[in-house]
C-alpha cells in the first residue's frame, strides 16, 4: 500500500510541473458582480488571482491561489484548485439588511483556457465559501454560514504575448 501510494504521489507532482500557456493577464469576471481580476503565475503550475469590484449595491474584494493540471487531451486547457479568501459587503435596500459584510475563506475548482490565435484567456470556476464573519455574527446566529452559489466567468487579456 505504502509503494502505492508513493508512485501515485510522484505521478501527481510529475504531472503538476507541466508549464501554463501564460505568465499573466488582466480582466473581468462576471457572476460575482462586476469585478477586475488580475492573474499570475508564481511557478510553472500556481498562480494567484486578485480581484475587485461591485456587487449588489457594495463591493468585493479577495484573492485566490490556485494549482493548475493540464487536460492533456485539449492543448491550452488546465483544471485547477485553490484556496483562498474575500471581504463582501452589499444592500439589500430594505430595513433590517442594509449594508451587509461577510468575510469568507473559500476553496476553488475551475477550468482555464488560453487561445493561441489571440491574447485571450478564459476561465470557469466554482467557489464555495465558509463565512467565518459577517454583520449578524453574534451568538446564536442562524444565518447558514456556507455559501455554495460563489462562482465566475473571467475573461483575461495575456500581458506580454
Amino acid at each position: 500500500m505504502k509503494k502505492i501510494f508513493i508512485t501515485l504521489f510522484v505521478a501527481f507532482m510529475a504531472i503538476q510541473l507541466s508549464a501554463q500557456d501564460y505568465k499573466s493577464a488582466i480582466g473581468g469576471k462576471v457572476g460575482y458582480g462586476l469585478i477586475a481580476t488580475y492573474k499570475t503565475f508564481l511557478t510553472e503550475s500556481s498562480a494567484v488571482d486578485i480581484f475587485g469590484g461591485i456587487r449588489w449595491g457594495g463591493f468585493v474584494a479577495g484573492a485566490y491561489w490556485l494549482k493548475h493540471t493540464p487536460i492533456y487531451s485539449i492543448d491550452n486547457l488546465s483544471w485547477y484548485w485553490g484556496l483562498g479568501g474575500s471581504f463582501t459587503t452589499w444592500d439589500y435596500g430594505y430595513a433590517g439588511y442594509n449594508n451587509y459584510y461577510e468575510l469568507g475563506i473559500s476553496g476553488v475548482l475551475g477550468l482555464d483556457y488560453a487561445f493561441d490565435e489571440m491574447p485571450l484567456n478564459v476561465s470557469l470556476d466554482w467557489a464555495p465559501t465558509i463565512v467565518v464573519s459577517d454583520s449578524y455574527d453574534y451568538p446564536g446566529s442562524s444565518i447558514n454560514r456556507f455559501r455554495g452559489g460563489y462562482g465566475a466567468l473571467s475573461i483575461r487579456y495575456i500581458l506580454g504575448r
